[in-house]
Parts: C-alpha cells; structure tokens; sequence
C-alpha cells in the first residue's frame, strides 16, 4: 500500500511490503527527483523489518537523507534522460 508523506516541502511516496517470511520493506520514491542510479522505487536499506511502522519510518527517514544530498532535478521529458 502507498503512503504519501511529505519533508521539506518535497512529496515522499512509501511502498510498503510485507515479505512471505511475515516481515516488512519499504521502498520509496521522490516525484522529481532523479539521478543515473535511481530507476524507480528505492529500499530504505536491504534490512526486513519485523513491523510495517519499522520498515516506513526506516523509509522515510533514508528519503530525507537523499533531500539533504546533492542531486539533479529533471522532468521526466528532459533531453539527456534515459528511460
């Protein structure tokens, strides 16, 4: 299920996940925001989680990391970007 949630101004979308083992990842995705290694939703960090709370605060918490770092901003239609 998607949770949309929102730091510094910038939309943060949660895709949470609970594995067959009964835990949880959560990956997500910043509208906006792309670089050459990010090709779509993103794992918080390659740990499962033993509740779904864990694996989105874990989520959220690495998005707001990548707000702070450099980046490159292009609309999806900009030249130079690769599909």
């Amino acid at each position: 299920m998607a949770e949309t949630c929102y730091s510094k101004g910038r939309k943060i979308v949660l895709l949470s996940e609970q594995k067959r083992d009964g835990t949880w990842i959560c990956r997500f995705t910043i509208p906006g925001m792309w670089d050459a290694g990010l090709r779509g939703p993103r794992d918080a960090t390659m740990d499962a989680y033993a509740t779904e709370w864990e694996a989105k605060t874990a989520a959220f918490e690495t998005a707001k990391r990548r707000l702070d770092e450099p980046h490159e901003v292009k609309s999806a239609n900009s030249p130079g970007r690769t599909p």
